[in-house]
């Protein structure tokens, strides 16, 4: 996200990935859980989020979220969410029985930078990793592919709007 650190999301992204739904949230933020998937005692999480009191064109952000129980996200503008879609791709297509790194993010506009690592293997694994929280996986099964999918899509047009 290339905004300026001083505007009102950067706010509202600080506070969403330091703590994903340890709200209160600021009045008026309307948060929408789109897909919630679960692994054993893992949470995998996409999550919308828009701030009225932010101008319409810089007023919505994405999550994706881990809880291992402790939270881990990582947040996307609509250019981020696309190229996420991208290694969604890739990962899908390479899909095997060992893990392969297809590709890697970096979250920009937050005190804690977050890196998202994505793999494909049996299944898609998602890696957050940040200086103060460590590292969380989450591995979605092949029968959660669809539902994530749907997911990616919804959220894309979700940035879009």
């Amino acid at each position: 996200m290339s905004r300026p650190i001083g505007t009102p999301v950067y706010g509202l992204v600080i506070v969403l990935a330091l703590s994903l739904y340890s709200w209160p949230l600021q009045a008026g933020m309307q948060l929408d859980i789109v897909a919630k998937f679960h692994n054993a005692d893992l949470e995998f999480d996409v999550v919308t989020v828009i701030d009225p009191e932010v101008e319409a064109s810089r007023n919505k952000v994405a999550l994706l979220g881990i809880a291992t129980p402790s939270r881990s996200s990582f947040s996307f503008g609509l250019k981020e969410w696309l190229s996420l879609i991208d290694l969604w791709t890739k990962a899908v297509k390479a899909q095997s029985g060992s893990w392969k790194v297809v590709g890697s993010m970096v979250e920009t506009e937050t005190s804690d930078v977050s890196h998202l690592t994505v793999s494909a293997g049996p299944g898609v694994k998602f890696a957050i990793s940040s200086r103060k929280k460590g590292t969380a996986t989450y591995v979605l099964s092949r029968d959660d592919m669809a539902g994530f999918e749907k997911a990616l899509h919804q959220v894309k047009d979700f940035l879009s709007r």
